[in-house]
């Protein structure tokens, strides 16, 4: 059997059941979705894949109701969908089990199952039909917790089956979209959700299933469909794809060249890490100079984040030693972190960083007021000063000072939050981005890196978190590839390539695979 293992399609000529056709979305002047095809057959997996922005969760919120599109039609079993909504998509049979679960974790396992559509009887709610019929769920999805349990008790592997049961348990699931349903989950977790995927597939559903870990697609799908820069660049049977080539198409080639910087040009250690475990990742060692710009690369759950956040104190370490030019960090909280000069741009700018109701000047001058008063007083010339210097170094648009901030464009607003530190950057040690350009235009994104260089090159060690490959390859010195919470890969320089971190991050390096690949999708 050719690598991978996933048991080929029971149906000799498999009849398409959802059947996409010449998809176009856009936002603007951004095109997301430009012309895309993709055919789904029944007791199929499709893999999903793809970078960054290449359009993919577009795609699926279209299908699932989410998001209308401009051109194109969704046909399934020879109807068109016309005019989908969320619900109008679920009435049909797609469900849609996102990354953000849509249980209650306070209310019981058969009341998020019954929620809204309740088993009534004189009109009164039949709470034994209702627990009768849970138990039956839960023991079709193999789910070996009590009915009455609160969801919120439950691990997050038993949640994510709870919601597919649900969705089930709705409607005739006839399309089910999993996206990045593994990214939370552990090892033993995974495997109970393969083996209801397989159930799933026996029953004729049809799977698609988005994801960053490759390993996976070449366990499970059947097909696999790669999306990049808004249209389909691969699309065939996993059986006939090689590993490598699918890594070559969602990396799109090298790219442009890494930053270069001689390790003999940085400067002291700014950060230290010894022994540094928190939620979901370590025990790890690390260290970053002064000049020095690191990556942490992995896909959703490799731990690089919680890493950020809880050098940023945020969490609370588990265990080991954080230290900040060769002092270890006391005490706990991120006012403690950023006294001794560690800041923090979070992922979720918009409920961790933004204040979207007050002004361009009080979100980039937040940290700074203490020091441009006196005496407990504003200072607003001084503050009115500030802001213009450092709106012009982040080059904000518009550049008013009066704008609410929740009025500007996402990289707009990235560059307010990321102002607020190089206004400060004499006090900082340490400068850590978590997705720093999330969300945010080609034209900022160039922006954000030149103030992240600019900030590196006036002392400070840079660390960002990022699932963007081509993100690591044009902002790292030095890129560290994380994998279920460990270090599993060092790269630096040339040796910083879109492949290469794909290829680690999945541990796919070394694997072989057919290399009986169609070329009808370039």
């Amino acid at each position: 059997m050719p690598y991978g293992g996933a048991p080929r399609n029971p149906w000799k000529e498999p009849r398409v059941t959802l059947s996409i056709r010449g998809l176009v979305k856009g936002y603007g002047a951004t095109t997301v979705l430009d012309g895309v095809d993709l055919d789904i057959a029944p007791g199929e997996v499709h893999a999903l894949l793809g970078p960054n922005g290449a359009g993919k969760s577009t795609l699926i919120k279209c299908i699932g109701g989410v998001v209308t599109p401009d051109a194109g039609e969704i046909v399934l079993d020879g109807a068109p969908l016309h005019n989908l909504t969320p619900a109008r998509a679920f009435e049909a049979g797609i469900a849609t089990i996102h990354q953000h679960l849509s249980l209650i974790d306070v209310l019981s396992v058969t009341e998020n199952l019954f929620l809204g559509q309740e088993a009534r009887r004189a009109g009164l709610i039949d709470r034994g039909a209702q627990r009768r019929t849970a138990d039956e769920l839960l023991e079709r999805f193999g789910l070996r917790v009590p009915a009455t349990a609160r969801v919120g008790d439950l691990p997050i592997g038993t949640k994510q089956l709870l919601e597919i049961a649900k969705a089930w348990h709705r409607t005739d699931v006839r399309v089910l979209i999993l996206d990045e349903p593994t990214a939370s989950l552990s090892e033993s977790e995974t495997e109970r959700l393969f083996a209801e995927v397989a159930k799933m597939k026996e029953r004729g559903a049809r799977i698609i299933y988005t994801t960053h870990r490759l390993g996976e697609v070449f366990r499970i799908a059947d097909r696999v469909t790669v999306v990049r820069d808004g249209g389909v660049a691969l699309s065939g049977a996993v059986a006939d794809l090689a590993p490598e080539r699918v890594v070559s198409v969602i990396s799109g080639g090298t790219g442009a060249p890494t930053a270069q910087v001689e390790r003999s040009d940085l400067g002291a250690v700014r950060l230290r890490a010894r022994g540094l475990a928190g939620p979901r990742f370590g025990p790890l060692d690390m260290e970053v100079r002064a000049g020095e710009i690191l990556g942490l690369y992995g896909v959703l759950g490799s731990g690089r984040s919680s890493f950020v956040e809880t050098v940023a104190g945020r969490f609370a370490a588990v265990e080991g030693v954080i230290e900040v030019d060769g002092s270890p960090l006391t005490g706990r909280g991120p006012a403690r972190a950023l006294r001794r000069g560690i800041a923090l741009v979070p992922s979720d700018r918009a409920r961790q960083a933004l204040w979207a109701t007050r002004s361009a000047a009080d979100n980039l001058l937040l940290p700074s007021f203490g020091e441009l008063g006196r005496l407990g007083l504003r200072r607003t010339r001084r503050e009115r000063r500030l802001f213009g210097e450092t709106a012009r170094k982040v080059d904000l648009q518009p550049p008013d000072a009066s704008r609410k901030g929740g009025a500007f464009s996402g990289g707009n607003q990235q560059k307010l939050v990321l102002g607020r530190w190089l206004a400060r950057a004499g006090r900082l040690a340490v400068l850590l981005l978590d997705e720093p350009t999330q969300g945010v235009d080609v034209g900022a994104r160039k922006q954000i890196y030149e103030v992240c260089r600019d900030l590196a090159a006036g002392g400070l060690a840079v660390v960002f978190a990022s699932s963007d490959a081509q993100e690591v390859q044009q902002l790292a010195h030095r890129a560290l590839v994380m994998d279920r919470g460990r270090v599993i890969a060092e790269l630096t320089g040339e040796d910083i390539t879109e492949a290469a971190l794909l290829q680690n991050a999945h541990q796919l390096t070394g694997v072989t695979g057919t290399a009986n690949v169609s070329e009808s999708h370039p």
